[in-house]
């Protein structure tokens, strides 16, 4: 399990890095296309990028659910959803709830 953590935050950093990466050239082309130094422009397109690498990275979740309408779970609507949820929790020993959201489907 410890070995899949160690991964995990591995595969997260090299993304992370990428991601700084990318938007560093995408903002340091933008401005030398609107005639910045070189140096202003790698200093702009650097704190760009880790500005927006630390919001993501903290905000990520709060966007996903903006974006998709997601709803706390409730006891009262989603009853058997919550028991089921509270089952996996138990017999997969973790030592907290996790927060259960529920994304509603017009489809359903």
């Amino acid at each position: 399990m410890y070995d899949n953590i160690r991964k995990n935050k591995n595969k997260t950093l090299v993304i992370i890095s990428g991601f700084i990466v990318m938007i560093t050239l995408i903002v340091y082309y933008v401005c030398i296309a609107f005639d910045i130094s070189a140096p202003g422009a790698i200093t702009i397109a650097l704190a760009f990028s880790i500005i927006s690498s630390v919001a993501s990275y903290y905000n990520s979740d709060k966007i996903i659910l903006k974006a998709t309408h997601a709803r706390p779970a409730t006891e009262e609507e989603d009853r058997s959803l919550v028991h089921i949820f509270d089952a996996i929790m138990i017999s997969s020993g973790l030592p907290c709830r996790p927060q259960l959201y529920v994304v509603d489907d017009a489809r359903t």
